[in-house]
């Protein structure tokens, strides 16, 4: 087995240990985190038929099309019982459902399910890197009642690290990536992707310090 390959699966570990104490968290957690884990639940779920489809060489692309609207959903929601009075509360329902509306359109009318949903991608990282970064602010009024109380703050930063870093260093990647799949070579291709599973790795070990953290100040 080649060594970018060694690389790609290794990086589904920090998935299912962040899968493990989202679940160890859930039921001690506010409404907030508690669709946080959610999300990292269902990003575990999709991560692993995805690799079950690779495996046996099936396109996986819907599942992106699912992911997409469905994982912002989860965020959106997560973000919007969060920042509980910095923002007004009609936002948050009005952005998922325009995203999600511009997701699926894009599903139907532009990238086909068969396809990687790049526009969507691109979209969905922009709106993340946004809502990260508003957050950042909103926290650094230590006197704010804006964040959920039973939310430690050392989770809520963790968790918006990791966001922050992933939607970041990915973006161009998911902007351009039709491009590259189709003008470079598989071996090229593979080094890009080799890249994007080492952003998930830091991602995905940044949910598990903040989750260990919310674990550890649980009664």
């Amino acid at each position: 087995m080649r060594f970018e390959k060694v690389v790609i699966l290794l990086s589904y570990l920090p998935v299912c240990g962040a899968a493990a104490l989202a679940m160890a968290v859930y039921r001690k957690s506010d409404r907030a985190l508690k669709m946080f884990c959610i999300y990292v639940l269902f990003s575990t779920v999709i991560l692993l038929l995805s690799l079950v489809l690779s495996q046996n060489r099936i396109n996986n692309m819907i599942l992106l099309h699912v992911y997409c609207p469905a994982g912002f959903l989860l965020l959106a929601y997560f973000y919007k019982r969060l920042l509980n009075n910095a923002v007004n509360k009609e936002l948050f329902p009005v952005l998922a459902l325009l995203f999600v509306a511009f997701s699926l359109v894009n599903s139907i009318f532009f990238q086909n399910i068969f396809t990687f949903n790049s526009y969507a991608l691109t979209t969905e990282s922009i709106l993340i890197i946004i809502l990260t970064l508003f957050t950042f602010l909103v926290s650094l009024h230590r006197n704010s009642t804006s964040l959920v109380i039973r939310t430690n703050l050392n989770t809520v930063n963790w968790i918006n690290s990791g966001l922050l870093l992933y939607h970041s260093s990915t973006l161009l990647l998911f902007y351009l990536s039709n491009y590259l799949t189709k003008f470079y070579s598989l071996n090229f291709n593979l080094n890009i992707w080799l890249l994007h599973s080492v952003v998930s790795v830091i991602m995905y070990s940044c949910f598990i310090v903040g989750l260990w953290k919310q674990l550890k100040t649980c009664p």
